[in-house]
């Protein structure tokens, strides 16, 4: 029996409630509602940049492997930071898989002055090294890049964490940079921040294995692991770090903005731009939530033994629609945009549903 005919045995409640009256009802969860209206509306496709090349051009996944990710730290840079990110990336490489060639850089600086110079030549020395191994990309090149993009910033105090793909090597490599987590780091915190920023990050390198998905997807779906990873082990609540996402998510609902806006953000026009973080990241968290409890399972680990293999064998969109049991993209940004206008009360409902 294939995917979609499995999910098609289930008559799931967004099928099955008026759409005019939806966002109106309040829904008892379980209960089975005799007629349903569609409703398509079919989004405009924002996955291609406006010279017709997108992000992913010249894509190839990350290959599944036994070896761990190489780690680096700057010389000087308090230990504890790099060991709380180190901590985050084997969290959520424990879930997803080692998936690589995959390098992590920590670095920054929560001294005075620049960073020392011997310090800084064996960092550019390390990373330059590597980086040029295998690709076109000279060492002046690369030291002009990692002084501007990786040491400046973690001098001027700036905090970042971000995948960046390495596709000028053979094969195709991850790396994820840390510049000044310390920045982050607050004492109450139940899961220190740069925990979760390794957990966030790692979780780019799965779906690096994976296919193109859209940016909600992206960050909607590391959010989501942020979130769930540590709540398994009782680290702290998943429900309040949800909740947390749902209110920024909520701060834009006189926008007229959904996740439908936000499938490719370097296409994106100003207007979508500006609330990148609260569509693709918070939003997108709730939209992941929202595929989970939409699936015949309601199991959060089927994500990552149905959902992203389906992806990779048919593409984010159709196996998105058969995943959910919907007949178009259109159907599924329409049923979680009444979703998302529900009371906080039905929204929870979600949460307590949804299974390992």
């Amino acid at each position: 029996m294939s995917v979609a005919q499995d999910r098609g045995v289930r008559s799931p409640w967004w099928q099955v409630v008026g759409l005019l009256g939806f966002v109106k009802t309040r829904l008892v969860w379980g209960a089975v509602i005799a007629s349903w209206l569609l409703v398509g509306c079919q989004q405009p496709d924002r996955s291609r940049e406006a010279d017709g090349s997108s992000r992913w051009d010249g894509f190839e996944p990350l290959q599944a492997m036994e070896e761990a990710p190489t780690y680096h730290v700057l010389e000087g840079y308090d230990r504890r930071w790099f060991e709380y990110v180190r901590e985050g990336v084997e969290v959520a490489r424990g879930y997803w898989g080692s998936f690589g060639p995959t390098h992590v850089w920590v670095l920054g600086h929560d001294g005075e002055g620049p960073v020392g110079a011997e310090a800084r030549e064996a960092f550019l020395a390390e990373y330059c090294t590597w980086r040029t191994a295998g690709s076109d990309r000279t060492v002046a090149e690369c030291l002009r890049f990692a002084e501007e993009r990786l040491l400046k910033p973690a001098e001027d105090g700036s905090a970042e964490a971000y995948l960046s793909e390495v596709r000028d090597t053979d094969p195709h490599m991850a790396e994820l940079i840390f510049i000044n987590v310390h920045k982050w780091f607050y004492e109450n915190d139940p899961v220190p921040d740069p925990v979760l920023r390794g957990i966030h990050e790692y979780t780019h390198v799965f779906q690096q294995s994976v296919g193109p998905i859209p940016t909600w997807m992206a960050e909607g779906g590391a959010v989501f692991a942020e979130a769930w990873l540590p709540a398994l082990d009782g680290r702290h609540d998943f429900a309040a770090r949800m909740k947390l996402s749902l209110r920024n998510a909520q701060k834009i609902r006189d926008t007229g903005l959904t996740i439908a806006d936000m499938e490719e953000i370097e296409s994106a026009p100003p207007e979508v731009a500006r609330y990148h973080r609260e569509l693709a990241y918070d939003a997108g968290a709730w939209a992941t939530a929202f595929i989970v409890h939409c699936s015949s399972s309601r199991s959060v680990d089927a994500l990552r033994t149905e959902l992203f293999p389906l992806i990779k064998e048919v593409g984010w969109e159709a196996a998105l629609i058969r995943y959910v049991g919907m007949r178009s993209k259109g159907e599924f940004y329409t049923a979680f945009g009444a979703f998302m206008a529900l009371p906080l009360l039905e929204q929870d409902q979600v949460l307590l549903g949804l299974g390992r």
